[in-house]
């Protein structure tokens, strides 16, 4: 005998996700027309360094107590200055931002290559550099080739990774930041930004995006290589408060918070 309908019987998708539960308090980094989030910087430090004759404009924002650059603008401009003319050329201005805590639980990254970046009305390529702090984080166990490809990279670049039951955890000290930030992303954003120029607006959109992460990689580790053939890396950090604070820079925001109150800080 078939069984009436029962209007008292629930939906089994009511109060689940496939019904739209929880879409409302779903966290996501907030976005704006016009802007995307890692274009909207808050109160920032414009400065100026002449490179190889080329003015180099650096848009720094300043840190979080708990949050620092691991790389100072005078680490960077030391790599620029021996790296070949299409380097300088490729891209116009460099970023250091903080990211918001919870842009730094959706959207990780240690830099980005950004072709149209806006900021104070003027528009050009940028590299944005992110600021990171010396909190450990976890990667599942089941990795994809590229991941567990990077997951090398970071062991060699000197980041402590040790396996566990939930897959990998990744403990990073200040030298093993640095190492990845100016030898490795640096690099590997300016890779980003030559093919992009070398490229027809219709050859870009048809590279995979593995293609240009490939690019990419070989980019910055022949250019490592030919700088450290040349004895410029690797070298010991640049930090020179008296100059800083000319350029309106705070020494704390290249500091490991470790390091801002001890009497050995630099």
């Amino acid at each position: 005998m078939h069984r009436a309908w029962n209007p008292t019987r629930r939906n089994k998708n009511i109060g689940t996700k496939a019904q739209g539960h929880g879409n409302d308090n779903r966290m996501a980094v907030p976005e704006a027309w016009g802007k995307i989030f890692y274009e909207k910087l808050t109160t920032h430090v414009l400065v100026r360094r002449d490179i190889a004759g080329r003015d180099m404009r650096f848009f720094v924002e300043p840190t979080r107590s708990d949050c620092f650059y691991a790389c100072s603008i005078d680490d960077i401009c030391r790599v620029l200055g021996h790296c070949p003319p299409e380097v300088l050329s490729a891209f116009d201005f460099i970023v250091l931002r903080q990211p918001t805590r919870k842009q730094r639980i959706l959207r990780p990254v240690w830099g980005r290559a950004i072709f149209s970046f806006e900021i104070r009305q003027q528009c050009g390529a940028a590299i944005v550099i992110e600021a990171h702090n010396l909190d450990g984080y976890q990667w599942p166990k089941s990795l994809s080739q590229e991941s567990q490809r990077e997951l090398a990279r970071l062991q060699q670049d000197g980041h402590a990774i040790a396996r566990t039951r939930q897959g990998y955890s990744i403990s990073s000290d200040s030298p093993s930041l640095r190492h990845t930030i100016l030898y490795r992303t640096l690099l590997h954003e300016i890779g980003h930004h030559v093919d992009h120029k070398h490229s027809t607006t219709e050859e870009w959109a048809d590279k995979t995006k593995a293609t240009k992460e490939d690019y990419a990689h070989r980019f910055g580790a022949e250019l490592y290589a030919r700088l450290e053939q040349q004895a410029v890396v690797p070298f010991s950090p640049i930090l020179d408060e008296a100059v800083m604070a000319q350029d309106g820079l705070d020494l704390a925001w290249f500091c490991p918070p470790t390091l801002r109150d001890s009497p050995s800080s630099p």
